[in-house]
């Protein structure tokens, strides 16, 4: 996988976090500086995704919650996201170009929840750096680093 493209999916888990977030939660980080921003977002996504609270993300509690997260982007329900479903989801219209082919691995011009799932989980092993099967905070806490340079936020 190119540098490029590992860099994209970074931007979809922090745009599904946003998303997500509760009512004024955003607002929580008015104020802050970029790396203070960064991991506000990063603490808000481990809350997210760490059902146990253990402080750290197992591969089931990431699949259980990356599955979630093709169910809200699947807007149509057709089981299959396309470009449209991720640009609805303020993610710019050329990164969802750049993402899709990444993840449609039969070419059909969408993304099943098999090349979803397949995909992510790939992510989960990229950026679990300790290889201890769960991702921490600071692991996570790369999904901004990389969010920040692709989109330079």
């Amino acid at each position: 996988m190119t540098r490029k493209a590992v860099l994209i999916v970074p931007f979809l888990a922090l745009l599904v976090l946003f998303c997500r977030l509760p009512e004024g939660a955003a607002s929580d980080s008015e104020g802050l500086s970029p790396q203070q921003k960064g991991v506000h977002n990063t603490v808000e996504l481990l809350r997210l995704m760490d059902q146990d609270q253990n402080g750290k993300v197992s591969r089931a509690e990431y699949d259980k919650f990356m599955n979630q997260e093709f169910d809200m982007l699947d807007v149509d329900r057709n089981g299959q996201l396309d470009r449209g479903e991720l640009s609805k989801f303020h993610l710019e219209n050329y990164l969802a170009a750049q993402l899709l082919p990444l993840m449609d691995k039969d070419s059909n011009g969408k993304v099943s929840r098999a090349e979803f799932m397949k995909y992510m989980d790939n992510e989960f092993d990229h950026l679990d750096t300790n290889k201890d099967g769960e991702l921490d905070v600071t692991e996570l806490s790369e999904l901004h680093l990389s969010y920040a340079h692709v989109t330079g936020k």
